[in-house]
């Protein structure tokens, strides 16, 4: 099972993204593709804040993604989990979403995470292979 994060899935979806081949490739080509929902929320939030797509339009991308990949929802032990490793290891500020992200992906038994921030999930997820297209 791979696990996409929030960087690949929105690369994947606008087309004039600087990354945009890399990323649709990416998620084509992942083994068992999954994604959890906040991830989801993630990339509603980057195409319309920061690449200033229109509400109507990003809703219906990001929800598009539901047909190529499996998206499912974080329990309260998946918080719980990536708070208490976040003490554990130091993790700070917004670095918080990508140990939610990793504690998930553990959970779920991913064999790597697909991300454009190897950076980010290389203190989060020693364990998990993490790859970058």
């Amino acid at each position: 099972m791979t696990f996409l994060d929030t960087g690949i899935l929105v690369g994947a979806l606008l087309k004039s993204h600087p990354e945009h081949e890399v990323c649709l490739t990416a998620l084509e080509d992942s083994v068992r593709p999954f994604t959890d929902a906040h991830a989801l929320a993630e990339t509603f939030a980057t195409l319309t804040g920061f690449y200033k797509v229109p509400t109507d339009v990003a809703a219906e991308l990001t929800l598009s993604l539901c047909d190529s990949l499996v998206v499912e929802a974080m329990g309260w032990v998946d918080y719980e989990m990536a708070i208490l490793e976040a003490r554990s290891r130091g993790i700070m500020g917004g670095g918080i979403y990508d140990s939610l992200h990793a504690t998930f992906a553990r959970r779920k038994k991913a064999a790597r995470i697909v991300t454009r921030n190897p950076s980010h999930f290389q203190h989060v997820a020693p364990d998990i292979e993490i790859l970058t297209p």
